[in-house]
């Protein structure tokens, strides 16, 4: 699927427009941050295995695209050093705010010559011993669908890929991903997978590793219990 460049960037919209702009991007993205929290108080999370940062190893975390609402409700707070890379596209910058709020830095950079550089600047942040978080899926599908940057991320910062699983036991769907959405009082399950670290030599064999623990041979992102 080609992406389009968006009208503006975050760095590029009209001075005119700007403080309405980033008044706007604030306030919504704090409504996020608030709805995160919210839930994480009503919702019962339950982890099967450690929990994610339990440990002191730094990874690569990956879920579907459709999990990053759970992801967020889960770890209100970063639990780790944490940079992701960012699409930089103007209507994203909500999203940058509420990733702030929770202590995840923000590198901007998705495709292109922007994409590598900031693609660089990760692999430096992992080898110094911070932490990511990454969609395999995203930011545009197909759902699902694992692609391989992930996998050389991995290979590149000798990072090991920590997979996670999410459900939700009472949820709405959104999105092209079908993102999960939880209700108030839902239980949410996280289940973490293996490390896999990725070499040039194994480098098939994860990416199936990976996609097959995220989905699950018979799990659901919604769980109908």
């Amino acid at each position: 699927m080609k992406s389009q460049s968006p009208a503006y960037r975050v760095d590029n919209v009209p001075a005119w427009w700007r403080p309405f702009w980033l008044a706007g991007s604030w306030l919504i993205g704090f409504g996020f941050w608030c709805t995160w929290n919210l839930l994480n108080l009503t919702c019962r999370i339950r982890f099967e295995g450690e929990p994610p940062g339990a440990d002191s190893e730094n990874y690569i975390y990956s879920l579907w695209h459709e999990s990053w609402f759970l992801y967020f409700v889960t770890f209100v707070r970063s639990h780790r050093r944490h940079v992701w890379m960012q699409h930089p596209c103007a209507y994203m910058k909500p999203v940058h705010v509420a990733m702030r709020l929770t202590g995840i830095g923000v590198l901007l950079g998705s495709e292109g010559d922007e994409g590598r550089e900031a693609a660089r600047k990760l692999t430096a942040h992992l080898r110094d011993g911070g932490s990511t978080a990454i969609s395999p899926d995203g930011p545009q599908g197909p759902s699902r669908i694992l692609k391989k940057g992930v996998l050389h991320l991995a290979r590149d910062s000798g990072v090991p890929i920590l997979p996670l699983r999410f459900s939700a036991s009472r949820a709405i769907r959104a999105g092209w991903d079908r993102k999960v959405i939880p209700l108030p009082w839902s239980t949410i399950t996280v289940s973490r997978g293996s490390p896999i670290a990725v070499t040039d030599a194994d480098f098939e064999q994860a990416g199936q590793q990976l996609a097959d623990f995220m989905t699950g041979s018979a799990e659901q992102a919604v769980d109908s219990r």
